[in-house]
């Protein structure tokens, strides 16, 4: 029996150093993401903590920050990346200063009265194969008999300067037209304010014959900017009425800038 106890503290001292080697070259996997990691070149020590410990976790947030997530491979290397759900928190707040410009297409706005969603004009794309075989795209919003009334959500974070709004869209009939205007509702009111120096006066393309693609401004870029208030909610009203069917809505280019 004495002869045997030195074979059985070998095997026990050979089994620890296995699971600590095993336990060593266990590391998170990276999480995978839409952009390639940024690798961090400095590497840890032949001596330094097991992935598990405090210490490297301490040290993998100390090397990435705090908006981001950190990984460690098994040679020791940190790797950092984004935090999706962070940049997507921050990237309001990260704007740098200077002019900007936002498109609203109108086939994203909302139509009012208790109305279907709209009729679209379906446009014919050659790079488009749908499951049917067809290659229609909805492009923008077609005026009817009825007149129709559509809201877009205007979100600008509160300071921006407003600088120019104008619409976009194609009239080829001589009893249709679309119109469209900009206002601001205070969040616990109803009433419109127009911020225009049109006032309460929605612009149109007009009831004759247009001959093809149509813009004008809703704001205009000659007058002075408007700086987005905090506690309104602002908004970009449009309509389109057509018995001939021949008048559509495009959209809203949105010209600001971030001070």
């Amino acid at each position: 029996m004495l002869r045997r106890l030195p074979t059985l503290a070998a095997l026990t001292t050979v089994a620890t150093l296995s699971t600590a080697v095993a336990e060593e070259k266990v590391s998170p996997e990276p999480s995978k993401s839409s952009k390639p990691a940024v690798v961090v070149s400095e590497k840890a020590s032949p001596h330094a903590e097991p992935t598990v410990t405090g210490a490297r976790f301490a040290k993998v947030a100390q090397l990435c920050g705090a908006e981001s997530i950190g990984t460690v491979d098994p040679d020791g290397a940190v790797r950092c990346q984004s935090n999706p759900t962070s940049t997507a928190r921050s990237s309001a707040s990260t704007l740098l200063a200077g002019n900007y410009s936002l498109s609203i297409p109108a086939i994203t706005c909302t139509v009012q009265g208790n109305l279907p969603s709209g009729d679209t004009m379906p446009c014919l794309s050659g790079a488009t194969v749908r499951v049917d075989g067809d290659q229609e795209v909805p492009c923008q919003v077609r005026g009817v008999t009825a007149r129709r009334t559509y809201i877009c959500a205007l979100n600008l974070p509160a300071g921006t300067q407003l600088q120019e709004v104008i619409a976009y869209g194609m009239d080829y009939s001589t009893q249709g037209y679309f119109e469209a205007a900009i206002w601001r509702t205070q969040d616990a009111g109803f009433a419109p304010t127009y911020i225009s120096s049109f006032g309460g006066t929605w612009q149109s393309s007009g009831m004759a014959f247009n001959a093809g693609y149509v813009n004008f401004p809703i704001f205009p870029a000659t007058q002075p900017a408007h700086t987005i208030l905090a506690g309104e909610r602002y908004v970009i009203g449009f309509a389109a009425r057509d018995p001939n069917e021949f008048t559509w809505v495009g959209g809203f280019r949105v010209n600001y800038y971030q001070p």
